[in-house]
C-alpha cells in the first residue's frame, strides 16, 4: 500500500531557482515509476543507494539520531528468532548445544523458574563461552549503532539480548549461565567497537559497488541487522526519501488581448525530496 503523508511526513524542497513571474506551475505529480535518485552520490555509488532504500544498509549514510522504534521492532524480531534458535539447539548433537536429551525432553514451566532462579557457571566448550557469545554480543552491539545508538546505549542494548535470551527460550532447557550475562555484552561491546566497526568503515568507505566478499563481511558482522531489514521487508514495512519529480513547471508564452497569461509551454520537471512510506 502506498500512501502520500500529508503536512510534515510528505514534505519536499525543491531543487529549481526561482521562477519569473510570468511561469505557471502545474499540481505536483505523483510519485515517479522510475527509480529514486539521490543526491550527493556519483553514478558508480547510485545503484547500491537504490538497493539500501529497499533494504538493508550497505552504503548509506549512518544513522545519526536513535531509532527508537526500529529498536522497538528489532527486539521483537529477536524474541522471535530466539524459538528458530531453540529449534536448531534442539536438533544439534549434545557436543554443539549443551543440552543433554533428557533436558530436551524434561522441561516445563517449573522447570524454567527453577532455571531462571538460580544462574550457574556453565562448562559449555570454550569456543562457545570465549568466542560464540562474544561475536553475537559484538553482531546485538553492531545492530544498535546502525540503528543511530551511542555506545553506552549499544552497550545495553546488547546486554539486554544477551539477558532476553538467557532468560528466555534457552532457559527452558538449562540454568542461566553467569558467564555469559558478563562475557556477552562485555566481550561483544568491545568486539563490536575496536574489530567490527573498523572493518565495516573500511568496507563502506570503498569507491565504486561493494562485491560479494564485502557484503558477506558487512552480513557477518551485523546478521541480525540484515535480518531486522529483511524481516521489515518481508512484513511491507519501508520509508525512503526520495530526490524525483514533484511537480512540473510551464513557461507562459506571454498574455492576451484582456491581459491574461497566455498559452503554456515547453514543460519542465521539478525535482525535489520527497518522504515516502509503503506498508
Amino acid at each position: 500500500m502506498l500512501c502520500a503523508l500529508p503536512a510534515v511526513a510528505d514534505s519536499f524542497v525543491a531543487a529549481a531557482p526561482a521562477d519569473p513571474p510570468e511561469a505557471v506551475w502545474s499540481q505536483p505529480a505523483p510519485f515517479a515509476p522510475n527509480p529514486p535518485r539521490f543526491i550527493g552520490l556519483g553514478a558508480a555509488q547510485h545503484e547500491d543507494a537504490i538497493e539500501t532504500s529497499l533494504g538493508y544498509n550497505w552504503r548509506g549514510a549512518l544513522v545519526e539520531k536513535p531509532d527508537w522504534r526500529g529498536v522497538g521492532r528489532d527486539v521483537g524480531y529477536f524474541l522471535g528468532y530466539q524459538f528458530a534458535a531453540i529449534a536448531v539447539l534442539y536438533v544439534a548433537p549434545e557436543s554443539i548445544s549443551g543440552w543433554s536429551r533428557e533436558q530436551k525432553e524434561n522441561y516445563s514451566f517449573d522447570k524454567w523458574r527453577n532455571n531462571v532462579s538460580k544462574p550457574v557457571w556453565d562448562e559449555d566448550r570454550w569456543w562457545i563461552n570465549y568466542i560464540l557469545h562474544p561475536y553475537w554480543g559484538g553482531a546485538s552491539y553492531i545492530q544498535a549503532r546502525g540503528r543511530g545508538l551511542d555506545r553506552v546505549q549499544a552497550f545495553v542494548y546488547s546486554a539486554l539480548l544477551s539477558t532476553l535470551f538467557e532468560y528466555g527460550a534457552e532457559a527452558l532447557a538449562e540454568p542461566v549461565s553467569a558467564q555469559d550475562l558478563v562475557v556477552t555484552p562485555v566481550v561483544g561491546a568491545l568486539v563490536g567497537e575496536y574489530l567490527f566497526t573498523p572493518l565495516r568503515e573500511r568496507i563502506r568507505a570503498k569507491p565504486g559497488k561493494l562485491d560479494w566478499v564485502d557484503k558477506t563481511l558487512l552480513f557477518v558482522t551485523d546478521p541480525l541487522g540484515v535480518m531486522s531489514a529483511e524481516t521489515d521487508h518481508l512484513l511491507g514495512i519501508k520509508t525512503t526519501l526520495q530526490w524525483q519529480p514533484i511537480g512540473m513547471r510551464l513557461s507562459a508564452t506571454g498574455v492576451d488581448a484582456a491581459g491574461a497569461p497566455g498559452m503554456a509551454r515547453n514543460p519542465a520537471p521539478v525535482w525535489g525530496l520527497r518522504f515516502r512510506a509503503e506498508w
